[in-house]
């Protein structure tokens, strides 16, 4: 054992700020494997923690309640007494929110560092004359907020110091599969600085996650690099998404089939399959919000061609959405006013309840500016949320301003079912891939749908042709058209016409 490893601290008591989507199941998955460890999830919201205790928790994970059960009470806890759990605790995990500008300086690209600099304080004021602590970020961050936060840690003591160590251990789960990315990572990011303290602290880290993480999937970093790297991890894999997009596009204006091109590219070994599924928008709390934060970080340090490389990935994604409103609307006769449309999943992905820059949002605000009658259905979504979402600015859910809006229900109807959903619909969107929706019984919503029905298939994944059998129109990302649109196509505008092909490229400028 190196000297380094030998000054590492025995932890046996952990402080989380922040019982969300990151600090509880993550925390929950470190108290599994660590019975001997005491971690104790804080949040400001009573009701947030009396729902953590409970069997109905805030947020949906598959298996998080199973995880939750076999530890709470045992090394698991969850409380609104911040000052007494992060005195004692060894390190202290911050996890909050770190919600996009609506205004001021970075307005929609600058990260807002409220919820951070407010837990750097209570942590500063709970720890004063503790002995030393480790301070862990968790919450997605620009580079050197560590620095930041060590000097707000050290500034705004009185009286006796506390040493603080700030490291970085950015997360990397990804919602519908948070347990089991938090059981098998892929790798763990772990940056210190690069000193004797910063190292024991890295290592004091590093012991708790290799009880179950292989050794070699445990990185040691300097601080920035482990800050940068979560923001990278996140904007590449937006760029694949945001590329794939704009290929299922030329797939439907060539007659190609966007499938079979995406699985030609992910076969290639320096490439893989993943991320490469054409969709109607990449959402959730992470890609666009973390792409964004890098446009700024490089507007800030004058890297303009960098900046702009990386909001083209943005720019892509907002125009896939509004090509997709125009689809549906060319397609449908080039109207929707009044028509009743059913749109089937309002999550960003499945297996969540997060809806976080759900693409659903933009189109549903898309379809109603052009006069449509939505009703939306999604398995675990509640109707509150869907209302709320509809009816706040974008990016404003996150601000804390915004908890406890007053609502309007009459912005879209909300159904309990697909069926009731399609009852009388012209059109069905599908806009999340809950595997349920494949099994759907298609010709009992075809027979309950006006004539011609249409289905938008925004995931690609329905059984398309079987779809056609039973008699819907059916458009799929990047496939070819539907035969019954390209012959109204011809026969409005004739073959070859130069409307038709106006409408063959609803993205067109």
């Amino acid at each position: 054992m190196t000297q380094q490893q030998s000054a590492a601290v025995d932890i046996r008591k952990i402080a989380c700020i922040g019982a969300g989507y990151v600090g509880g199941p993550s925390m929950s998955c470190l108290a599994y494997k660590c019975p001997d460890v005491t971690v104790t999830v804080l949040d400001i919201s009573p009701a947030r923690v009396d729902a953590w205790n409970s069997d109905k928790l805030p947020i949906y994970e598959p298996g998080l309640l199973d995880i939750v059960k076999a530890c709470r009470g045992r090394n698991l806890f969850f409380s609104t007494d911040a000052k007494k759990h992060l005195s004692e605790a060894d390190l202290i995990f911050v996890c909050v929110n770190t919600p996009t500008k609506l205004q001021g300086v970075g307005a929609g690209k600058a990260a807002t560092f409220g919820f951070w600099e407010a837990a750097a304080r209570l942590i500063a004021a709970s720890c004063q004359g503790c002995g030393p602590k480790i301070v862990a970020e968790k919450s997605p961050v620009p580079v050197k907020t560590a620095q930041a936060m060590s000097r707000v840690l050290t500034g705004c003591q009185d009286g006796v110091k506390t040493r603080f160590e700030v490291i970085s251990n950015p997360e990397f789960m990804s919602a519908g599969t948070a347990i089991q990315d938090c059981l098998n990572p892929d790798r763990v990011l772990i940056g210190g600085r690069d000193t004797p303290e910063g190292a024991s602290a890295v290592e004091s880290l590093s012991r708790l996650y290799r009880r179950w993480v292989p050794p070699e999937r445990v990185l040691h970093m300097g601080l920035w690099s482990s800050e940068l790297a979560k923001l990278a991890a996140n904007a590449f894999l937006a760029q694949r998404i945001s590329s794939m997009n704009a290929i299922s596009a030329l797939c439907e204006e060539t007659g190609a089939d966007v499938q079979q091109v995406s699985h030609a590219i992910g076969t290639d070994s320096r490439i893989g399959p993943r991320f490469l599924e054409a969709g109607c928008g990449f959402g959730g709390p992470a890609l666009q919000k973390h792409v964004l934060n890098l446009v700024y970080i490089c507007e800030a340090l004058g890297l303009q061609q960098a900046a702009q490389y990386w909001q083209q990935v943005v720019d892509m994604n907002d125009w896939v959405k509004s090509r997709f409103v125009r689809r549906v609307i060319n397609s449908m006769f080039g109207t929707i006013r009044g028509k009743r449309i059913a749109v089937l999943g309002f999550a960003y992905k499945a297996h969540t309840t997060d809806t976080r820059d759900t693409a659903a949002i933009d189109v549903c605000r898309g379809l109603l500016l052009d006069g449509a009658k939505l009703s939306v259905y999604d398995p675990k979504v509640s109707p509150e949320q869907i209302h709320l979402d509809m009816c706040l600015p974008r990016g404003s859910l996150e601000q804390p301003r915004r908890q406890g809006t007053t609502v309007s229900l009459a912005t879209v109807e909300v159904a309990r079912s697909a069926l009731e959903a399609c009852r009388g619909a012209h059109g069905v969107c599908v806009l999340t891939d809950w595997p349920e929706f494949r099994s759907l019984d298609f010709r009992a919503i075809f027979g309950a749908m006006m004539k011609p029905a249409f289905i938008f298939d925004g995931r690609n994944m329905l059984d398309q042709a079987a779809l056609r059998d039973m008699g819907f129109v059916v458009y799929g990302l990047g496939k070819p058209l539907d035969p019954f649109l390209t012959q109204r196509l011809e026969e409005d505008f004739g073959a070859g016409g130069g409307g038709g092909q106006q409408l063959r490229q609803p993205g067109g400028e």
